[in-house]
């Protein structure tokens, strides 16, 4: 009997639902199940715009996961695709960029009458007619028992999932990590961007590696991606000894990376800036009317854009002091941020301008903040 398959194409892709394969110009492209759904529910709406929270519910049906399961799984998406194939719409959620074609293949299955009659006449053994009788009282009440502890089961697991996700936000926080990592869009990691998106080149790619595997941002005033702390988590970060951790490197002007306790406690801010040939971390204390530092350490490695080294911020809840590290040194110690400009950014990173420069250009490999 005829049947028909759909195939889905948005050139030079074929997607093929039914078999769960995805190929370009008739080479197969492996995808775990995860990503596969992903692409999957992003094809079929042929350039809408998916909305995040939808991708979450028909991907993981039966699971409570955060943003960063989707995250990953379209940066997995790009890489295999193409950065451009899946477009990031601000606050809202993601699109194919290509137009998707259906086309309906036609399929045999067989029909009832070509199949061979069924036979069980080697696997029953006849039994008398009382006997069957007996055992059929006794086997459908053993049934309907079974049907009704599946049906329990199944609604206790909604339930509890339903009951995982209206509470979650009332779970202790036992530890608080905020990360963005490589040429991931930063927005597809849960964090805002302070202005309008600028005309800038994001990601960047590494010949060493073969990758794309850094995010570049360049504003020729200040502008910066943020994510900001609850107030439970602040709590507990101020309770804890914490890290601010930014592999990255400076092109032009100034970049910074910060972490903002606004109300509850100081603001502790990276900068990385050049003054003529030379480069500098400054570990900010006062931002207006001029800047000044708390201290200021030299490390021509600061504008090493191939190979970003890593600056870490350790702060000591029992000094309540910060200490700088580069490469795993120590180079600093004794810095307790300050209280200026504090909007209640939690952690931030971007690009600004600094001195005579007329435009800020920073590089970022990961950057994040760790409170355990």
């Amino acid at each position: 009997m005829p049947d028909t398959r759909v195939t889905l194409i948005f050139s030079p892709y074929r997607l093929d639902p039914d078999e769960r394969r995805l190929s370009r110009n008739g080479d197969l492209l492996p995808l775990t199940p995860k990503e596969f759904d992903t692409l999957l529910v992003l094809v079929e709406a042929g350039g809408r715009v998916v909305e995040k929270e939808e991708l979450i519910r028909r991907v993981w049906p039966d699971s409570f996961v955060g943003d960063n399961s989707l995250a990953r799984n379209i940066s997995v998406l790009r890489k295999a695709l193409g950065e451009q194939v899946i477009e990031t719409i601000p606050k809202k959620g993601y699109r194919i960029t290509i137009p998707v074609g259906r086309v309906e293949v036609a399929r045999e299955v067989p029909s009832a009458e070509s199949e061979p009659p069924a036979t069980f006449a080697h696997s029953v053994t006849a039994m008398p007619a009382a006997s069957w009788w007996k055992r059929r009282f006794v086997i459908w009440p053993a049934m309907v028992v079974l049907v009704l502890l599946v049906v329990a089961f199944r609604f206790a697991g909604i339930h509890s999932a339903r009951a995982r996700t209206a509470t979650v936000g009332l779970q202790p926080i036992r530890s608080v990590v905020i990360r963005k990592d490589g040429a991931t869009d930063p927005l597809d990691e849960g964090f805002q961007l302070h202005g309008p998106d600028g005309q800038y080149p994001k990601v960047l790619y590494n010949r060493e590696t073969n990758g794309w595997d850094r995010w570049r941002m360049k504003s020729n005033d200040q502008n910066y991606f943020y994510r900001a702390l609850n107030a439970a988590e602040k709590d507990l970060a101020l309770a804890r000894n914490w890290k601010t951790i930014c592999v990255c490197a400076l092109e032009a002007g100034a970049g910074f990376v910060a972490i903002d306790f606004a109300g509850k406690g100081p603001r502790f801010d990276m900068e990385f800036f050049s003054e003529g040939n030379r480069f500098f971390v400054g570990l900010t204390r006062q931002i207006t009317p001029t800047l000044k530092w708390d201290q200021k350490i030299e490390f021509a490695g600061i504008a090493d854009v191939a190979h970003p080294h890593t600056y870490e911020l350790r702060y000591d809840h029992a000094t309540q002091s910060a200490s700088l590290w580069i490469d795993g040194q120590k180079r600093a110690d004794g810095y307790r941020g300050h209280h200026q400009f504090q909007e209640d950014r939690g952690l931030f990173f971007g690009a600004e301008i600094y001195g005579q420069s007329t435009e800020g250009s920073f590089v970022f490999s990961s950057v994040s903040f760790e409170a355990q």
